[in-house]
């Protein structure tokens, strides 16, 4: 029987930074990328996969102006009822695996925000063991009058992405941290810097750049070994270039992009299984490190178990012979003619041993049985354990194994949480 291990997984970003988006990138291989790996997957339906699935139809329909937009998440009356988008992992039948992925509204993030909603904004991000932060690229990369220098930061970067507030999210948030926390940074409309290994390096260096603040708080000592920070560029559409900003009456900034060709260019996103695929490399090295220190202390629980065993079963060898030798006398003082019987019980007690011995013997007999339930239950659990660890491990090895590390995509800390698992002799 598997245990279902729970990942709790956040959207953080302002208003049409990508949120969705890359949920859609993700969810359009999602199929593939879990038959790949052999991996059966259960979904449940729920609005913020209706949201998915719109997102993803409006993505695959954009005309080659990409005039279209895509719907922001909507507010909620009441934001602790989201479920969000919610997935289990199993193979042969088995579940071992829950995924859920919250999509809030941008707007839950702003300064203006409701205290309710600011609430749920910390709240999850207390308990998630992992954020994704999208990244508008357009934004980090582009400035006025062009691509940025290599020692810039876009001139909307701070409008766009909001990352001074991000930061502040993530430093209430990560106070107290505890158990191990995933960060990915994910650089969304990216697919004009992705061209070249030197355009993918530039964007990831630019990442760095305006994410700075950030990261050198991830790296503070209380979190640099609890906390990875990967990052994953997602072409959310495929074949697009950014083409043109522009302001409008609001004084807000709109970035435009054309499809490349433009008469016949798909919907084709890359690498939207990537950040799927860090998520679960950092779940399968953290499920593997509790199981593995479940492990131990469940053989060293068994050794003792053993030893205790095996003492109280001498001791109710003991009991028995005892047991069995006063049960003799007894049986033989019954025997005598019953006035010899009589004086003899006046000066000799027989009764009292034998039922004294009896007790111990039903008593320790009683230990032995509790001891040995306990052992055959411990037996059981490491067994059971190295049967998941084995099932879990050969699952996903090959579903890991293909994350990118390479063409902007990095671990930046925490490559204990994220290394590729080994097999379990």
């Amino acid at each position: 029987m598997y245990n279902a291990e729970e990942l709790n997984i956040i959207m953080v970003g302002s208003v049409g930074t990508g949120k969705t988006s890359i949920l859609a990138a993700m969810y359009e291989e999602f199929h593939k990328t879990f038959k790949q790996a052999n991996l059966q997957t259960w979904v449940d339906d729920t609005k913020t996969l209706r949201a998915i699935e719109e997102c993803q139809a409006t993505l695959k329909n954009l005309d080659a102006r990409l005039t279209q937009k895509v719907t922001p998440t909507e507010r909620r009356e009441n934001p602790w009822r989201d479920k969000g988008f919610v997935f289990e992992i199993g193979s042969r039948g088995k579940k071992f695996m829950k995924l859920r992925f919250s999509d809030p509204s941008g707007e839950y993030f702003n300064p203006s925000a409701t205290p309710e909603q600011k609430e749920y904004v910390k709240s999850q991000l207390n308990q998630c063991d992992a954020v994704v932060i999208p990244v508008d690229a357009t934004a980090l990369m582009q400035k006025k009058t062009g691509k940025v220098s290599y020692g810039e930061i876009g001139f909307w970067h701070e409008e766009k992405n909001d990352s001074k507030r991000i930061t502040q999210l993530l430093k209430d948030a990560y106070a107290n941290v505890l158990s191990p926390r995933l960060v990915i940074l994910a650089p969304v409309k990216c697919e004009t810097y992705m061209k070249t290994d030197r355009e993918a390096n530039n964007l990831l260096h630019h990442i760095k750049l305006g994410y700075s603040e950030l990261l050198d708080f991830l790296k503070s000592e209380s979190l640099i070994d609890k906390v990875s920070v990967v990052v994953t560029p997602v072409e959310t559409i495929g074949n697009v270039t950014f083409a043109y900003h522009k302001t409008d009456e609001n004084n807000n900034t709109k970035f435009y992009y054309y499809k490349t060709p433009i008469n016949n260019a798909p919907y084709s996103p890359q690498n939207g299984d990537q950040v799927l695929r860090y998520i679960l490399l950092f779940l399968i090295n953290v499920y593997l490190d509790k199981k593995r220190k479940f492990l131990e202390d469940e053989q060293e629980k068994l050794k003792q178990l053993e030893k205790q065993l095996f003492a109280k079963k001498e001791e109710l060898e003991q009991a028995k012979s005892e047991f069995e030798r006063n049960e003799k006398l007894v049986e033989d003082r019954i025997k005598t003619w019953w006035l010899f019987r009589e004086i003899a019980n006046l000066f000799d007690d027989r009764e009292t041993p034998y039922h004294q011995a009896k007790d111990k013997y039903r008593g320790t007999q009683k230990e032995v049985n509790e001891t040995t339930s306990q052992f055959n239950n411990s037996f059981y659990q490491i067994q059971a354990t190295q049967e998941q660890i084995k099932a879990f491990n050969d699952a996903l090895f090959r579903f890991a194994i293909e994350c990118k590390n390479n063409h902007g995509f990095a671990i930046l800390q925490g490559h204990k949480w994220l290394e590729i698992p080994q097999p379990i002799l």
